[in-house]
């Protein structure tokens, strides 16, 4: 947990004082290059000091989810994915972006993005999961040129040697996951794979969220890969390298850790200024099923 500043709680509005507590867990100098993140959206009204006040979090800001945050009296927003991958030229009703984002500016609803920014700090999204996996060691694959234990990806050396079983189940738990894909580093019939899974002891894990593991590629000595998604080819080239690889499907990852998140900030502006409430938005969710 990060405790507030407490200058900051003194003299800044409400908003600023979120905003900068996640540029402190989330520098932005982290983020992917072109990657929007930071405060998108500022509030035209703020909430007075002794009043309540709520954070919304979630992965994808919808319609839906912006319906969810209006009727829950909603403050602030945190995002994981961009509302817009690209600058816009124009706000329009016309469009599903230009709806949202007009609809916080009437709301006065803050919207504040951390995405990439958020993968690669230190206790951010990687190097939560790596440690919550499994006792050991962890560090990134990419350590960052200048923050110390930042960095793409997370590298878990293991206290102990663990059946392949026991972490594709401490996974599914951890994500609240009933299935999960696996590649095997050999060919295992559909028989022999919950005997090959115990049979196979795994010590070293890389870990990357997101659809582009390109920090994998570089972690030598892992003997499984857990990500969101790989390319069908890359699957291949890490079992050819004796790698298991594992994928959680897209955004399950990220919705796991806004559950931690939450808690964490609900923890930090306990003392604050305002009477301030966290949730996970209710709405929020993948958008395709498995049937």
């Amino acid at each position: 947990m990060l405790a507030l500043h407490e200058k900051e709680n003194s003299t800044l509005p409400f908003q600023k004082v979120v905003s900068a507590s996640l540029r402190r867990r989330f520098p932005p100098e982290l983020a992917r290059e072109g990657d929007h993140v930071g405060l998108t959206i500022g509030a035209l009204r703020e909430v007075e000091r002794g009043s309540s006040a709520m954070i919304m979090l979630c992965v994808d800001l919808t319609e839906h989810v912006l319906a969810e945050a209006v009727a829950q009296r909603a403050n602030f927003i945190v995002t994981y994915s961009p509302i817009s991958e690209t600058p816009l030229r124009v706000l329009s009703t016309d469009d599903v972006i230009g709806r949202i984002m007009l609809k916080c500016a009437e709301q006065s609803l803050a919207v504040h993005c951390i995405h990439t920014a958020c993968d690669a700090a230190a206790g951010g999204m990687n190097d939560w999961l790596a440690r919550s996996l499994a006792s050991g060691e962890s560090s990134p694959i990419l350590p960052h040129p200048d923050l110390i234990d930042a960095g793409q990806g997370r590298l878990l050396e293991c206290d102990h040697a663990t059946p392949l079983s026991t972490l594709v189940a401490s996974l599914k738990r951890l994500l609240q996951l009933r299935h999960v894909r696996l590649a095997m580093a050999a060919v295992v019939d559909e028989q022999s794979l919950a005997k090959a899974q115990e049979c196979c002891f795994v010590k070293t894990i890389a870990v990357q969220a997101g659809e582009s593991p390109a920090a994998l590629r570089s972690s030598s000595g892992a003997h499984v890969f857990v990500t969101s998604e790989m390319r069908h080819a890359e699957v291949l080239a890490a079992n050819a390298q004796g790698v298991v690889v594992i994928l959680t499907g897209h955004s399950t990852i990220e919705r796991a850790y806004l559950r931690y998140l939450r808690q964490d900030l609900e923890e930090e502006f306990a003392d604050s200024d305002w009477n301030v409430k966290v949730k996970c938005s209710q709405e929020d969710c993948n958008p395709i099923s498995i049937v």
